[in-house]
């Protein structure tokens, strides 16, 4: 079935100007900004774009694919496309959004029509194809792994793990791991210890990533290669638990 929106407002959200010039959403629900007040569109090249080096693997391959978690306002969407275009490579972008009203709202601002299913939204053009997988992200990475998807890139770019911490656990990242290449990179915004634990235990190896705005860095991960040593260090002396899918409402209530 093919469905085209006509939803012109966002019920649950407030749209907010960042300090680079470009908008980004704050969700009543979260009570948190989809991106970086410091700046939307900057962050999102530089933890996504730069941070999972997508102009490299471009450069390289006919096509790529590309797995974010959030679609939000579709930044992350819009700038891997406009590189990809760059290099005449063929994207193929899924991302995870348990809100349908954002991805309705994303197409009708730039007048695109979609087909519709009960598990997905899809979007065809000549460069690229854009799934928006709708409901539970945790149950519908299942469905991934079921289709044997396998992606080049992860951004895993969530609402924060005091937000939304069923996103951030061990068990998730394992569930990621599943569904990548050997040579994948998984990029985010975060530099929580408890989070880099997370990733560890789900066999990931990390490293330290970029900063932006206030954050003092972030982090990039592998299946291949080796963790930072530094990062080891201060993980092992870090008191901050573990996050797993028994503990973090704990880790919630904490926040």
């Amino acid at each position: 079935m093919r469905y085209y929106s006509r939803m012109d407002q966002l019920s649950q959200y407030k749209i907010i100007q960042t300090e680079d010039g470009s908008t980004t959403l704050f969700s009543k629900k979260f009570n948190e900004a989809c991106h970086s007040t410091s700046g939307a569109r900057s962050e999102t090249k530089l933890h996504y774009i730069q941070g999972c080096a997508v102009p490299e693997l471009a450069e390289q391959k006919k096509e790529i694919f590309v797995l974010e978690v959030g679609f939000g306002t579709g930044l992350g969407f819009e700038e891997t496309l406009s590189t990809c275009t760059g290099y005449k490579c063929y994207l193929h972008f899924h991302s995870f959004e348990i809100d349908d009203e954002l991805f309705i709202y994303f197409c009708k601002k730039r007048n695109l029509s979609f087909e519709q299913t009960n598990d997905f939204f899809q979007v065809k053009g000549e460069s690229f194809q854009l799934t928006c997988w709708r409901g539970d992200a945790r149950q519908s990475i299942k469905k991934i792994k079921q289709d044997n998807l396998k992606f080049d890139c992860v951004y895993q770019d969530a609402f924060s793990p005091k937000r939304n911490a069923i996103l951030w656990t061990t068990e998730w990242f394992k569930d990621l791991g599943q569904v990548v290449t050997p040579e994948a990179i998984l990029s985010t915004y975060s530099s929580s210890s408890s989070i880099r634990k997370s990733l560890l235990c789900a066999g990931w190896k990390v490293r330290k990533g970029e900063k932006f705005g206030p954050k003092r860095s972030s982090t990039r991960a592998t299946l291949a290669g080796e963790s930072d040593q530094e990062i080891l260090d201060h993980l092992q002396r870090s008191p901050a638990p573990e996050l797993t899918d028994n503990n973090y409402h704990e880790y919630v209530l904490r926040g």
